[in-house]
């Protein structure tokens, strides 16, 4: 079985990728690693019910003539994430 891994920017040791999820308040879901060394957190993704109703009508979204439609909403989900990681990395919650 293949395991991702990385370097750690904190402790330059490779470190297997194993991710792991936290559910926060509002339904708020943030996925992360630990460096495996010195156990720092890498927040990889962080979601809310707005972001995952986004995903699934992006999922329902078949055939080539809808290709723009998908990707005009997969930069609005990546744009919605970015913030909610930020909030959540600066201020310890992932509101918008």
């Amino acid at each position: 079985m293949f395991k991702e891994k990385a370097r750690c920017d904190h402790c330059s040791k490779l470190t297997k990728i194993e991710f792991k999820e936290k559910k926060h308040p509002n339904e708020v879901k943030e996925t992360y690693f630990k460096c495996e060394h010195c156990h720092h957190r890498y927040v990889c993704f962080v979601t809310d019910k707005k972001v995952q109703k986004m995903q699934r009508k992006k999922r329902n979204l078949k055939g080539h003539y809808n290709i723009q439609k998908r990707l005009d909403l997969q930069e609005e989900i990546n744009q919605r994430m970015a913030k909610l990681k930020h909030n959540l990395i600066q201020f310890g919650h992932a509101d918008i």
